[in-house]
């Protein structure tokens, strides 16, 4: 069940919101006022979705969008605004939001958009995963390669025993090749 934080000033637009997302199996974990109330709310829920006005007092949503962003305190926002400005359209586009929605929203048009917002966040951090899988390997790849001419050069090792005794020390070590290169070339300092 997805968890959603709706954050909007008008009480009619959120009761109506919340009541299409109970009705469809979402669960609606808390809901703001403004764009701090909103940040307080989801540094309390971490919520997988934010549906977020952004004309709102104290702190408009864009700005409210931004610290969510950068303190990861939801996973994807999705605006939902009565306004149909080209800036503002452009605000949200820089924002890193997944979808933009004109009020007044009804079932037909929130549920969808939602779906393809969670969709496409689950994507996106797929594919970071995989990005930081491959980072991780190629930088764990560098050190097993420097400490391998280590230790060819100072123990007068092939390649493939430099490697073998990397293997054999992680092994019974309990712990990574990449872990016992990077000790060995600190060693060699």
């Amino acid at each position: 069940m997805f968890r959603i934080v709706i954050a909007d000033d008008e009480p009619i637009i959120k009761m109506d919101v919340r009541e299409i997302l109970e009705l469809n199996g979402y669960s609606v974990v808390g809901e703001a006022s403004d764009g701090v109330e909103a940040i307080e709310v989801c540094r309390n829920t971490l919520p997988d979705l934010v549906l977020m006005d952004i004309k709102m007092p104290v702190l408009d949503g864009l700005k409210a969008v931004e610290i969510i962003h950068e303190q990861k305190l939801a996973r994807c926002v999705l605006m939902l605004t009565a306004y149909n400005e080209k800036s503002m359209l452009e605000q949200a586009k820089n924002a890193d939001v997944m979808g933009y929605l004109i009020k007044p929203v009804d079932e037909n048009s929130l549920i969808p958009a939602i779906e393809i917002a969670l969709a496409k966040q689950s994507k996106i951090e797929k594919m970071n995963r995989e990005f930081e899988k491959t980072r991780t390997a190629l930088e764990s790849r560098k050190y097993i390669d420097r400490a391998k001419g280590i230790l060819m050069e100072t123990k007068k090792m092939s390649e493939l025993e430099a490697y073998s005794y990397m293997r054999k020390v992680a092994m019974d070590q309990e712990c990574t090749i990449a872990r016992i290169a990077q000790t060995i070339i600190l060693s060699y300092r």
